[in-house]
């Protein structure tokens, strides 16, 4: 006879097919009935789905029920926590996956939890690297479900102790009208399968998306018990129940985004791409705005702006609740998650320049390095005022608007009459090392040579680029190496939906073709700007793709600084179509069959198959999903000695030799329960006519060309994370000092005796650093921010995550 420990549960989307209010007035209701039924003994332990947002969220409606969340929680009836919500583990940084746990923990503590086990049983697969921020959170145990496909439940992932549920978390039979021994036989055909991969003990959920208790559960029981005789007992408990039975677990490697026995919905990493940029916006303005902050405080001794920030980064993490993230939601939740960015943004925007008015001075120019890594290049600033003319600074750009001077001035307002032009530089700083600044004077400043152009080409000492005819021809000038017809458009049907892209049977792509080019020379950059023509259908069916079409002219601007080794490509395009996939492409030598891409703590490689043909493998079999040959990444993808840093967009495709990058996905439905990618409905069929991303819409990404991998932290770094240029007396300072470039500092922030640090191995191997600042000691530390021992020498194994104070 198996032991069954049966978990009661509840999945909560905090927004999805419904709004957030509109679930959260269900919350209510649940969270009222889960209370009253844990008070009245008539269950005896519940477990809120690993998360505390939903806990925060019924609190600020019924803050009278804390005492009795407190009680329960105390009497381990109740078990909350670590994640603050259920977030993607590809489409979120590291950094915000830490604050993810930062926040969740810190609440569940508060509350009185200290039991923790990362719940992550329904995003969309699991990062390789997960472990390592769970081990940086000090927890040890992990229950997971998508992306897994095991002969075992009970496995060690990497130091992990981890519960493959084969089945899944959703099991509602106990929750509906009927008899229970009518439910008996679905039931047992569910513990089979688990039983078939478990030894003797067994976890069984009871819940759901959004479900509440089932009504007289334990008499349920007692009648399943009963039925079951000596094949299963069932006992009501929690996970952690079932983890203290447990004696043996295999060791399983690698990532989780296998499809064969339940779906991974890989489609979501390129539905709605919109979200996808904003959240790569207000990732790396906070970034950028907390480093300033913690620097301004630390060393400057200036006012801390941790608390806004802490704010800007929880309603950050809210939008990384994995149906928010992933477009697969209603439009009105969609607007809703651009909305919630947008004010993470204008956050993160006013506390950078509260921190420029801070440090600002009227006559000297300084730049500041925010970044962990060296730069040598070309910065932009915005300002009313005039620039010093040894800056040699170029003008790019002229806006009407308000002076930072009297916008951050308390004791000001801006008038009409204030009204003005702020103009646009760009402007060569030269070389500053990682989290360091300077001032800008008129000596020892070498100036790059400026970019050569010709009718149809520009080029500076590592780059050139020629447009012929309907082609772009690139030169790798250090390698002496011509990509011809480098870069292209192409756009094939979508009959799917959020969830997976749809292909249309015996599609065949259509091309953009370039129409016309012209050549800008400005002087210490140049750029092209290129109009393509694509007829694209006006729309598809299952029936195929109309005959009508429109015309889309999408815009590609090319642009090459002086002294760089980076291409920048930004492309615009009024989408008039529906049901389409857009993408960009890099023709590369040879099939695209193996890739590296940056993910949560390290590089990931993956395989393509260079013969792919999804045409062949359509119609999905019921329950089936077909793998299309795509795959996320975070910032950056290399192949073939070529590098992609993208800005927010998540998905690129192995295509023979091209290497694409999706643009859009316009798709009209949540769940499509005809979609030929994916054998059964993944959910609502409700209409999402946003998805279908009509209307202007920009994209950015940047090539360069380079030996190795690695050296794309430092390019996307440089790209995502320039220095910053303004008004100050900055002198030549370096702030942090590490000696080791395979660690990488992904966040500096205030804390209240000092700085915390929180850095990453991206290497393979162990590694030691020397991490310190003038004047200063170094700790460990933990996501609580507690000073540990002190660190001089610090040792990381492959790709471990530390957490550092440095404190006076």
């Amino acid at each position: 006879m198996k032991n069954v420990t049966a978990y009661i549960h509840t999945h909560w989307d905090r927004e999805w097919y419904r709004e957030f209010e509109e679930f959260r007035l269900r919350l209510l209701e649940v969270a009222d009935d889960v209370i009253n039924k844990l008070k009245s003994g008539e269950i005896p332990v519940f477990y809120f789905d690993g998360q505390t947002s939903a806990l925060e969220d019924y609190l600020e409606i019924n803050p009278q029920k804390k005492e009795d969340i407190l009680n329960l929680i105390k009497e381990k009836k109740l078990f909350i926590g670590p994640f603050y919500c259920s977030a993607d583990e590809f489409l979120v940084s590291a950094e915000c996956m830490i604050r993810n746990l930062t926040f969740g923990m810190k609440k569940s503590v508060q509350f009185g939890c200290r039991d923790f086990i990362a719940y992550l049983a329904d995003t969309f697969g699991h990062s390789r690297y997960m472990p390592e921020i769970l081990k940086c959170a000090g927890i040890d145990r992990a229950v997971l479900w998508r992306g897994l496909n095991s002969k075992n439940t009970d496995l060690n992932w990497y130091g992990i102790k981890t519960l493959y549920l084969a089945q899944g978390y959703f099991q509602d039979f106990l929750h509906s009208d009927g008899k229970t021994e009518e439910k008996a036989e679905a039931i047992k055909k569910y513990l089979d399968k688990i039983a078939a991969k478990s030894e003797e003990n067994i976890l069984f959920p009871i819940g759901g998306d959004h479900l509440g208790i089932p009504n007289n559960l334990s008499e349920k029981i007692k009648v399943l018990n009963k039925i079951y005789k000596n094949e299963y007992f069932i006992k009501i408990g929690s996970p952690f129940d079932y983890f203290s039975k447990v004696k043996k677990y295999r060791d399983i490697k690698g990532e989780f985004l296998t499809n064969d026995e339940n779906f991974i919905l890989q489609g979501v990493y390129s539905s709605g791409t919109d979200i996808k940029q904003k959240n790569h916006e207000a990732c790396r303005i906070l970034s950028k705005a907390e480093t300033f902050g913690a620097i301004n405080t630390f060393f400057f001794g200036k006012n801390s702006y941790q608390k806004p920030l802490d704010y800007a980064y929880k309603t950050l993490i809210r939008n990384h609740a994995h149906d928010s993230i992933y477009g697969c939601s209603t439009d009105s939740v969609g607007r809703e998650v651009l909305t919630r960015y947008d004010k993470v943004i204008q956050i993160g925007n006013g506390i950078l320049k509260r921190c420029m008015r801070d440090i600002k001075s009227k006559n000297t120019i300084g730049v500041i390095n925010l970044s962990g890594e060296d730069f040598d290049g070309f910065v932009k600033i915005k300002t009313d005022k005039k620039l010093p003319k040894y800056l040699n600074a170029v003008k790019i750009g002229t806006k009407k608007g308000f002076s930072d001077e009297i916008l951050y001035n308390t004791l000001r307002v801006p008038i009409t009459e204030d009204y003005t032009n702020i103009n646009e530089y760009t402007v060569y700083i030269g070389k500053i090392p990682k989290f360091s600044s300077k001032r800008l004077t008129d000596k020892g400043l070498t100036l790059p040579k400026d970019v050569k152009i010709s009718d149809n080409s520009f080029e500076n000492k590592f780059i050139k680029i020629e447009i012929q005819k309907d082609k772009i021809n690139i030169t790798d000038k250090v390698q002496n190496k011509t990509y011809s017809d480098f870069i292209g458009i192409k756009d094939v049907a979508d009959i799917g939906d959020s969830y997976n892209f749809g292909a249309l049977k015996n599609d065949l792509p259509i091309f953009g073709k370039i129409k016309s080019y012209r050549i800008y020379d400005k002087k210490y950059f140049a750029y092209a700007d290129l109009k393509f023509e694509i007829k694209i259908p006006q729309k598809s069916t299952e029936k195929g793709r109309s005959k009508k079409t429109n015309t889309h002219i999408p815009n590609m601007r090319i642009t090459l600084d002086a002294n760089s080794k980076v291409i920048k490509f930004a492309i615009l395009n009024n989408n008039r179509s529906k049901d389409h996939k857009l993408s960009a492409f890099i023709n590369l030598p040879d099939e695209v069959k193996e890739t590296v891409s940056d993910d949560l703590a390290g590089l990931t490689e993956r395989k393509f198959d260079a013969d792919f043909d999804l045409n062949a493998k359509i119609p999905a079999p019921r329950g089936k999903e077909i793998k299309t040959n795509t795959m996320p990444i975070q910032n950056f993808v290399y192949c073939q000695g070529v590098g992609i840093v993208t800005k927010g967009l998540n998905e690129i495709e192995a295509d023979k030799n091209r290497l694409c990058v999706t643009l859009i996905r316009s798709t009209g439905l949540i769940s499509n329960p005809h979609n030929p990618t994916r054998g059964t409905p993944a959910g609502p069929p409700l209409e999402t006519p946003d998805l279908q991303m009509l209307g202007k819409n920009s994209f950015e990404f940047s090539v360069t060309f380079t030996e190795k991998a690695e050296n794309l932290y430092k390019i996307t770094e440089n790209i995502n994370n320039p220095p910053v240029l303004c008004f100050s007396d900055f002198k030549e300072q370096i702030f942090i000092e590490k000696n080791n470039e395979n660690i990488k500092i992904i966040a500096v922030k205030n804390c209240d005796d000092g700085i915390i640090l929180h850095t990453v191995n991206v290497s393979e191997s162990g590694q030691t650093a020397k991490i310190r600042s003038d004047g200063c000691k170094t700790y460990l530390s933990n996501i609580f921010e507690e000073t540990l021992e002190k660190a001089e020498e610090i040792k990381y194994l492959p790709h471990q995550i530390k957490i550092l104070k440095i404190k006076k």
